[in-house]
């Protein structure tokens, strides 16, 4: 009887066990059943937001001047306005409105030109440039805003060239060489090329405030501006999308 009592606990055991493994497995069956439908869900959410955000990039890069048309025809009236004007105060306040139009015209090509970027609408066109060329262009550019912040800005002369957009690359340089000047009061701002292996480092130094540690990743969000370096707030004049521009032109160059 003791082997048959123990025979029977055991096989009593055994369908316990065996009710407890189905039960567990069909609760995992379940589960996954559930996980499968949340991922399902999880793809769809993703796949419409990437879509939305598709259909924003292609219609802002496909707004071409059409918005800026209502901006060209507000400076225009206020240029009209302007020649009317014979008291301080009516000079000073269309100033002021003018200087509101203009910023918000840069804002409006900026975003614009950061969505015809992320669209990959535009497209290098790869050519041989002088850089002693290009450098001297901006040297020009940049010397009077220098010299009025009593700024010395050199250009190193090369006899190099690059094989790249012209274009994109001035526009890099000319926001990289604007941040430089903006953010140093004394001293200067100096422009060279040297050999790096087999490429070449175009390099910006100056006597400025320079880049906190934390912030360098930073810096190339859109919007993020740096501290003022001075009581006349100069830094404060750019709209914190100009390394925004710059890191997306050097991934469209590679």
């Amino acid at each position: 009887m003791d082997q048959q009592g123990n025979a029977f606990s055991l096989f009593q055991t055994a369908i316990s066990l065996e009710s407890l493994v189905r039960s567990r497995t069909d609760e995992l069956h379940s589960a996954l059943r559930r996980l499968e439908q949340s991922n399902a869900e999880l793809i769809e959410a993703r796949d419409r937001a990437e879509q939305a955000n598709v259909s924003k990039t292609r219609f802002l890069a496909a707004a071409s001047h059409d918005p800026l048309q209502p901006l060209n025809a507000a400076h225009l009236s206020v240029s009209a306005l302007a020649d009317v004007q014979t008291g301080t105060e009516g000079k000073r306040l269309v100033r002021q409105v003018e200087r509101s139009l203009e910023t918000m015209e840069t804002l409006l090509r900026t975003l614009l030109d950061i969505s015809r970027l992320d669209a990959g609408v535009v497209q290098p066109e790869i050519t041989s440039v002088s850089l002693d060329q290009l450098l001297q262009g901006l040297r020009s550019d940049f010397l009077p805003l220098a010299e009025r912040k009593g700024l010395r800005l050199r250009f190193a002369p090369t006899s190099l060239t690059l094989k790249t957009d012209r274009t994109l690359l001035r526009r890099i340089l000319q926001n990289i060489v604007a941040n430089a000047i903006r953010y140093t009061t004394t001293g200067g701002v100096l422009v060279g090329v040297r050999r790096h292996g087999p490429n070449l480092r175009i390099e910006i130094a100056d006597t400025g405030c320079g880049i906190p540690e934390d912030q360098r990743d930073r810096i190339f969000e859109e919007f993020h501006r740096g501290v003022a370096v001075d009581e006349s707030g100069l830094s404060g004049e750019g709209l914190g999308l100009g390394l925004a521009i710059v890191w997306r032109m050097v991934e469209t160059l590679g």
